[in-house]
């Protein structure tokens, strides 16, 4: 009688193990409960490997996702996938990188993400009409989540070949750097630029009750556009080393 419990013990736990390991993803997926405003579609493979094609974050394609289970990851018992994303995005976004759980929670690790700065200038309300070109990437060093953003993290976003047209005319930038880091979800921001025509520094902190407060200066410098020098006056007087500055603070 043992042995028939044990081997019925045996083929059940296999059986079980087997019918996980090939768990359709989209069979998953259907019981999953997802974020309000996020849909994935077309989701093909197992929970351990496979694609989606396309996933959806409101009315935004962010194109197609790519998961791949990392089994050396359960020796740390920080179950851990590698993604790709992007392909198929109407953003133009792209990316690969690590996402897990550990004992913390959720976790980001080594995620690189590039969008064209022009798409995200679509959804940054601006005084004056304004375009821009060249490719923003966002490096997560590594990112511990805890609602509402982070518990602490930190990271890069550099903007390549940057450049910005006004009606009266256009600035070409330097490579331009901003260091991230997070602790308790207050975001702080620092970065700088500087090139032929323009130089500037900015800082800025986002608090997890949505206030925030930013700073920023620009200096005009020797290939500044001279129709955008003389529109330079409705600023005020720059200061003893020629630097616009500005301060901004509120909530949104």
């Amino acid at each position: 009688m043992k042995q028939v419990i044990k081997y019925t013990l045996l083929c059940t736990g296999v059986f079980t193990a087997s019918a996980i390991y090939h768990l359709p993803a989209r069979v998953a997926l259907s019981y999953s409960p997802l974020p309000q405003g996020i849909y994935i579609d077309g989701a093909q493979g197992t929970i351990w490997q496979g694609r989606a094609q396309n996933v959806r974050v409101q009315n935004h394609q962010l194109g197609e996702l790519i998961w791949s289970f990392s089994w050396s990851s359960l020796l740390t018992l920080s179950p851990e996938y590698a993604i790709r994303f992007g392909r198929g995005s109407t953003l133009g976004l792209s990316g690969k990188g690590n996402v897990g759980i550990n004992f913390s929670g959720p976790y980001v690790d080594t995620l690189l993400a590039s969008i064209p700065a022009d798409k995200v200038l679509q959804y940054s309300p601006a005084p004056v009409p304004l375009t821009a070109g060249g490719q923003l990437e966002l490096a997560i060093k590594s990112l511990q989540y805890q609602s509402p953003w982070c518990a602490e993290g930190e990271g890069s976003l550099s903007w390549s070949a940057g450049y910005i047209e006004t009606p009266v005319g256009s600035v070409s930038l330097g490579p331009t750097i901003v260091d991230l880091t997070c602790n308790d979800s207050v975001l702080i921001a620092k970065g700088s630029q500087s090139s032929e025509q323009v130089s500037s520094e900015f800082s800025g902190q986002l608090t997890p009750n949505r206030q925030y407060q930013s700073s920023v200066w620009f200096k005009p410098e020797g290939d500044f556009p001279p129709t955008m020098r003389r529109q330079l006056s409705w600023l005020g007087n720059p200061d003893n080393q020629g630097r616009y500055s500005f301060n901004y603070q509120g909530r949104f």
